[in-house]
């Protein structure tokens, strides 16, 4: 399944220069996260009902082009590595009004009980890592 969140920017994400500062990707791409997980079937508040927590382990974006107030932005997150104990979410974000990507990237975590410890989802919960495997771009 492809998921495609959409976002307009605030003009409080911008910086002196008009443009949206880089460090509010973060909370975009989490955003997107949280949306694909929700058409997932998974939220995350059924997730941390479970017991299963999601800490982010590493980020890494490459800007390719900038934004500004009132852009609309897609972001479409994808399953790229999934392990049972590792995942890691890739994202492409273009700008709606012309297509152009503006961001490529991706977020590592992992899974982990309240107590941070790691968990194998294929053994634990494996109605919820079927899901990841579903979804996992080949």
């Amino acid at each position: 399944m492809d998921f495609e969140y959409e976002r307009r920017i605030n003009y409080y994400e911008t910086d002196k220069m008009g443009i949206v500062h880089h460090s509010n990707y973060i909370r975009f791409l989490e955003e997107a996260r949280c949306y694909m997980l929700d058409k997932m079937g998974i939220p995350y508040s059924y997730l941390e009902e479970q017991g299963i927590m999601i800490p982010v382990l590493g980020v890494n974006c490459s800007f390719k082009q900038h934004v500004t107030f009132d852009n609309i932005i897609v972001i479409n997150p994808f399953i790229k590595e999934f392990n049972g104990v590792r995942c890691t979410i890739g994202y492409n974000v273009t700008n709606k009004s012309n297509g152009n990507t503006v961001l490529t990237g991706e977020t590592k975590h992992c899974f982990t009980d309240t107590n941070l410890r790691p968990l194998r989802l294929h053994k634990s919960f494996p109605d919820i890592a079927d899901k990841f495997i579903k979804e996992k771009r080949v």
